[in-house]
């Protein structure tokens, strides 16, 4: 099911805003038990995330097209990913969550494009980050955490939220479309996409666009053609065009490829 992100409005200045709850920082969780084979755990383009493995992680490594990192903190944070990836965690048990394009703000003052592509330890995220690892499941293994971040007194980033609800309401928008709508300058847009999402202004719109379809279509590819149409794609090719950009395949080969091995990160 495509990600469905919930945006609510800033509070009126001088009012302080309730700490966000879970659904509003969480996308999604995922849990892989130990030994999925060689194929791991696939790891969608976009982010952040956080995972941890449970038991048997000294070999575990995240590829991202050529690029390898291994050995892989045990309880860590990818930052956004440009295109799809693959987390081999062998004999560990990965628990793992994907936080919603908004969430940022909310859990770090870091300028979140520090991290595009990368895997750090969530320590280097907040020195204190202390997740469940007894937990039976991700939500609840980084339960704690979020409910520090949550209650730390850091305000959501209001233009993020409209960022992201004039990209999902009008697909088609250009950079310049936003930055009429939200009155603010180019440079002034391409500060906060990279700030908060990690990624510069264009790259945002085409990545959340391909998403919400590609999420939509895995798990049934039928309608695809109106689920496309309103996602802002013109045709087929045109997102096959985005599968080749950010998958470096085709949306049959991942589905073949994900077969009933369990969701993607």
């Amino acid at each position: 099911m495509a990600e469905t992100e919930v945006e609510r409005p800033s509070p009126a200045p001088g009012r302080h805003a309730p700490p966000p709850s879970p659904d509003e920082l969480v996308a999604g969780y995922v849990a892989r038990p130990a030994g999925t084979g060689a194929r791991g755990t696939v790891v969608l383009p976009g982010g952040p995330r956080l995972y941890m493995l449970v038991d048997g992680a000294t070999e575990a490594r995240l590829t991202i097209r050529r690029r390898t990192s291994a050995p892989l903190p045990r309880i860590g944070f990818i930052g956004p990913t440009t295109s799809v990836a693959q987390l081999d965690h062998g004999g560990a048990m990965l628990l793992g969550l994907r936080l919603r394009a908004t969430a940022w703000p909310t859990l770090s003052d870091r300028d979140l494009s520090r991290f595009t592509d990368r895997v750090v330890p969530l320590t280097t995220i907040d020195p204190g980050a202390a997740p469940d690892e007894r937990a039976p499941d991700a939500a609840a293994a980084f339960a704690p955490w979020l409910a520090a971040q949550r209650t730390a007194g850091r305000a959501r980033d209001g233009v993020a939220q409209q960022i992201v609800a004039l990209i999902d309401a009008s697909p088609r928008a250009s950079v310049a479309e936003l930055c009429a709508a939200l009155g603010i300058t180019p440079r002034h847009l391409s500060a906060i996409c990279l700030r908060t999402f990690g990624l510069p202004p264009k790259r945002v719109l085409v990545l959340r666009r391909f998403l919400r379809v590609l999420r939509r279509l895995l798990p049934d590819t039928r309608g695809a053609g109106r689920v496309l149409w309103e996602a802002g794609y013109v045709d087929h090719s045109h997102f096959a065009k985005d599968c080749r950009r950010f998958l470096d395949s085709s949306l049959h080969a991942l589905r073949q490829h994900l077969g009933d091995g369990g969701d993607p990160l």
